[in-house]
C-alpha cells in the first residue's frame, strides 16, 4: 500500500513537471497597462521612459508604425523627454518590447498597453499633446509581472495598486474550494466533521498561507511557469505535513485510513490547483 502510494505520487510529480516544461515557451510575459482618467480631448502620444547611460539596440516601432505617426507630434514628444531618459517604444530598449503610444478608449478612460521582455522595471510616464501640454510622472517600479497604473490627466496624480489585495483574494479563492473538496472527502472517508473540524480547518489554513506566500507570490512576480515549477516541491511538503497531522490528530478511523485520507485529499487539491492556476493568475492580474 505504501509503495503504491509513493509510486502514484512520483508519477503525478513527473507529469506536472513535464507539463510545466511544455508550457514554458508560452507563459505570460511582462506587461504594464496605463489607464488615463480625464484623458486629453486632443491628439497625444504617451510612452514609458527608462533611464540609461548605456547603448541600446532594439527598435520597438516597425517602419509601418513609425510612418503612421504624426511627425510634428512625435518630434514634440521627443523634445519633451528629459536628459538621461529614453522613450521605450519610440526610442528603443536593450531587449524587444511593444507599446501602444496612441491608446484606445475604454469607457470614460483611455488605455495604453506595453509589454514583452524589454519592458523596463523602473520607468516614468510621459504624455505630450498636440497643443503642447506635457505630463511627466515620477519614476515608478513594477512590483509584479503584469500590472497597471492609473494616471489622472487633470491633476497629474498616479495610482499603482498594491499586490497585497491580489494575494489576499488568491488566498480565499484557493482556500474555500480546498475546504469544500477535502471536506467532502473527509466525510466520504467516514470521519465526523463535528469531531475533526478544528484539526481540518487549522491544517488547511496554515498550509494555504504557506502556499500563498510561495506559489502565489511567485506567480505574481514571475508568472505561471515559475509557479507551476515551485508548486511541485511546495505541494509535496504540504502533502507530507498534512498527512502526518491527520494521522496524528484525526479521530474516528484507523491510522491507515487517516493516512490514506491525507494523501488522497492533498493529491485531489494538488490536481485541482494545477488546472486552475492560469485562471487564478488572470484573477490576480486584474487586481494589480
Amino acid at each position: 500500500m505504501r509503495k503504491r502510494n509513493l509510486l502514484s505520487l512520483l508519477l503525478v510529480s513527473m507529469l506536472l513537471c513535464a507539463l510545466s516544461v511544455v508550457y514554458a515557451d508560452i507563459g505570460p510575459k511582462d506587461q504594464l497597462k496605463v489607464y488615463l482618467d480625464n484623458p486629453p480631448d486632443e491628439p497625444y502620444y504617451l510612452d514609458l521612459l527608462w533611464q540609461t547611460d548605456e547603448s541600446f539596440s532594439s527598435d520597438n516601432l516597425s517602419e509601418e508604425e513609425r510612418a503612421a505617426l504624426d511627425p510634428a507630434l512625435l518630434e514634440a514628444f521627443k523634445r519633451a523627454v528629459p536628459d538621461g531618459w529614453v522613450p521605450a517604444t519610440v526610442g528603443g530598449t536593450p531587449l524587444p518590447m511593444w507599446g501602444d503610444i496612441v491608446g484606445h478608449t475604454q469607457g470614460a478612460q483611455r488605455v495604453h498597453t506595453f509589454g514583452y521582455v524589454g519592458l523596463p522595471e523602473t520607468c516614468r510616464i510621459l504624455l505630450v499633446t498636440e497643443s503642447g501640454k506635457t505630463i511627466l510622472t515620477e519614476p515608478i517600479t513594477r512590483r509584479v509581472l503584469q500590472s497597471s497604473v492609473t494616471l489622472d490627466c487633470a491633476g497629474g496624480s498616479l495610482h499603482q495598486p498594491a499586490p497585497a489585495l491580489a494575494l489576499g483574494v488568491s488566498f480565499l479563492a484557493t482556500l474555500l474550494p480546498t475546504l469544500l473538496l477535502e471536506g467532502i472527502l473527509l466525510l466520504l472517508f467516514g470521519f465526523s466533521l463535528r469531531a475533526n473540524w478544528k484539526v481540518f480547518l487549522l491544517a488547511n489554513l496554515v498550509t494555504q498561507i504557506g502556499l500563498t506566500l510561495t506559489v502565489h507570490l511567485t506567480m505574481l512576480t514571475s508568472g505561471t511557469i515559475s509557479a507551476h515549477l515551485i508548486r511541485v516541491p511546495a505541494e509535496l511538503v504540504i502533502l507530507v505535513v498534512e498527512t502526518v497531522v491527520y494521522r496524528r490528530f484525526l479521530t474516528g478511523q484507523s491510522p491507515r485510513r487517516r493516512t490514506a485520507y491525507g494523501i488522497l485529499a492533498n493529491l485531489a487539491s494538488w490536481i485541482a490547483g494545477f488546472f486552475s492556476l492560469d485562471l487564478l493568475f488572470r484573477l490576480m492580474v486584474s487586481l494589480c
